[in-house]
């Protein structure tokens, strides 16, 4: 029970963190917010954007995916470990073992490949922001 919302928490968060987005401001200091439908809303203090510039990090139908896929893969690395799968099957059956070898191998190329294909150009907490 414990092992799962745990799991469910961190997928959650992963879901989460995939709308979150950094610049620099006036003074060349990284600000850190969430995209929102009208644009950013900066979390860390700092002086809001102007509406102009907070319109450019308008959350995107491919954030969405991005989130979703996100939380997939985290949730197919967490089924991936053995002391996870021992919580949900203390005794799994062999079709079982097969598809929780071969699902969470599946999930990451699938979600590998969406994010190559169609990548993001946010710069959520966390990554590197260039200093231009």
């Amino acid at each position: 029970m414990m092992t799962g919302g745990l799991v469910v928490l961190c997928a959650l968060s992963c879901f989460v963190l995939s709308f979150t987005d950094s610049f620099r401001d006036e003074e060349g200091k990284v600000r850190y917010g969430f995209a929102t439908f009208r644009g950013l809303w900066v979390i860390d203090g700092g002086a809001p954007l102007e509406p102009l510039a907070a319109a450019g990090f308008r959350m995107r139908f491919l954030d969405f995916v991005h989130a979703i896929v996100s939380a997939m893969i985290f949730v197919a690395i967490a089924l991936f470990d053995q002391n996870v799968v021992s919580c949900f099957y203390p005794t799994p059956s062999e079709d079982t073992k097969q598809l929780l070898t071969a699902l969470p191998v599946a999930i990451g190329i699938i979600g590998s490949l969406l994010f190559v294909s169609f990548p993001t150009t946010r710069h959520s907490i966390g990554s590197t922001l260039s200093s231009q």
